[in-house]
């Protein structure tokens, strides 16, 4: 394997321990109304929603160590950030400037923060979840995006809603690939994301990379739905395509990591196409724009955001007929016990955030960022 593929790109995130917690001045208060999430209003006091844990470990004797829904009438203590106040809130009318962000392993503070009596031994520190993903995958996954990104935005929160103690690592590898064939099945890492789910249920229907897939890891619930799809150029007979059976035999593009069953799945597979696959979806659009390709095989969302990217808009464009809906996931090997155990419990998380309004604050922010 390529060596330089496995440098590791850390990833910037806010270090927010107990003691951290604690030496922050309170600059103020916000009465929580309904609608309120921490997001949203560490968004409105900060600027930044994701200082919402901020705002959580300052008030975590009154929200408890779960970061169960916070209630409305609750009073929550706001902590200065960035040598700013955030003054009484009621309607998140003033904003504070972020902290700075640390590059650092995030590691919230439990909820109870006595010390250990002087005759017991201190508890061993918990292990960090050790989570990868890759870049080049907006608006879902890039270190250069808020946050990460929509999905690394998802995936911390449903962390925080699991279990607001728990330890976590997150590490930006560029090799999709090399996630599933080393990183987990060795235990270099525990979770990866964001995956396509192969139709696991019809096992006769898959490749093997795609069956070995299904009975190697396990997957979390879906996190996000996306719409995949082909991309064209606009002078190509292929844009105006209406059946799959009219790609049979053409030169067709999709970036490993993802998965081939939607292509197979309409008649698209080994030997009914000339499939390539590149590492990185921009490897794809430009070899559209040579014409060494007739289609890019991609999730729209992704397809739109190289294409303006790279200047092809006007030359450019999907087609606006053949479309699946397929889901995004987090991934562990099986091999992993803890990991898959996690898994389980960012699922619950999932369910919170969409009860909360963080999810659909989340999925909002990063696809209308103004």
């Amino acid at each position: 394997m390529n060596t330089m593929k496995m440098l590791a790109l850390g990833c910037t995130a806010l270090t927010l321990t107990g003691g951290l917690a604690a030496a922050q001045e309170t600059c103020g208060s916000h009465v929580v109304k309904a609608g309120d999430n921490l997001r949203y209003i560490a968004r409105d006091v900060y600027g930044d929603a994701d200082l919402y844990r901020m705002i959580y470990e300052a008030n975590v004797d009154l929200i408890g160590a779960k970061a169960d829904h916070i209630e409305i009438g609750m009073s929550l203590r706001l902590p200065c950030a960035g040598g700013q106040t955030g003054g009484d809130q009621t309607g998140g009318d003033q904003t504070a400037a972020a902290q700075p962000a640390a590059e650092a392993t995030v590691q919230p503070a439990a909820a109870d923060a006595a010390l250990p009596a002087a005759d017991s031994a201190p508890e061993a520190p918990q292990m960090p979840l050790r989570i990868v993903t890759v870049n080049h995958f907006a608006p879902y996954v890039d270190e250069n995006l808020p946050g990460g990104g929509m999905f690394t935005q998802l995936v911390e929160m449903a962390v925080f809603r699991a279990d607001p103690s728990i330890p976590y690592s997150l590490t930006f590898i560029n090799d999709p690939q090399a996630h599933i064939d080393a990183l987990l099945p060795s235990l270099a890492y525990d979770l990866s994301y964001p995956w396509i789910r192969p139709d696991c249920e019809n096992p006769d229907t898959l490749n093997a990379g795609d069956l070995s897939r299904c009975e190697d890891f396990a997957f979390s619930a879906p996190f996000l739905e996306i719409v995949d799809g082909f991309f064209t150029r606009r002078d190509s007979d292929l844009f105006a395509a209406t059946r799959y059976g009219d790609l049979a035999g053409k030169r067709i593009c999709r970036p490993e990591g993802y998965t081939t069953g939607v292509l197979e799945a309409n008649g698209l597979g080994a030997g009914q196409v000339e499939l390539s696959r590149p590492e990185r979806a921009s490897d794809c659009f430009e070899a559209l724009a040579r014409g060494e390709v007739d289609l890019v095989s991609i999730d729209a969302e992704v397809g739109d955001s190289v294409v303006a990217r790279l200047g092809l808009v006007k030359e450019v464009e999907q087609n606006p007929h053949l479309a699946e809906i397929t889901s995004l996931h987090i991934i562990a090997h099986k091999s992993n016990q803890r990991a898959v155990d996690m898994l389980a419990s960012l699922d619950a998380g999932i369910i919170e955030m969409y009860d909360s309004g963080e999810w659909y604050e989340i999925v909002s922010s990063a696809l209308n960022p103004q």
